[in-house]
């Protein structure tokens, strides 16, 4: 086995372990109550998992102060979870698309 195919592997069953989100005690919910929106927050966001790091696109639907609830799909999976906001950034599709979707529901309104 190649040293890739083998990190390879050794992230996919990484990943099956589940991502590895932010703590009650870091969350502070008492301090840094969280926020809601819908919809979602287009975003790529660096989520953590046993022994490796993975870069996805998700949607963002709460957040705090300091940290965002991320939500993504892995293939059937949907997967829920807290990150610090550091991790996280708006992805660039987001203005195009709601741009899109304004504009097709104002172009019936003539």
């Amino acid at each position: 086995m190649h040293p890739e195919q083998a990190a390879a592997l050794q992230a996919q069953y990484a990943r099956r372990a589940g991502p590895i989100g932010l703590t009650a005690e870091e969350l502070d919910f008492e301090h840094f109550p969280a926020q809601h929106t819908y919809p979602g927050i287009p975003v790529k966001a660096w989520i953590r998992f046993p022994n490796c790091a993975e870069l996805v696109d998700g949607e963002v639907f709460a957040w705090t102060a300091k940290a965002a609830e991320v939500t993504w799909q892995d293939g059937p999976v949907a997967y829920r979870t807290w990150v610090w906001s550091s991790a996280v950034t708006r992805r660039n599709d987001w203005n195009k698309k709601n741009l899109g979707e304004r504009t097709n529901r104002d172009s019936n309104s003539k």
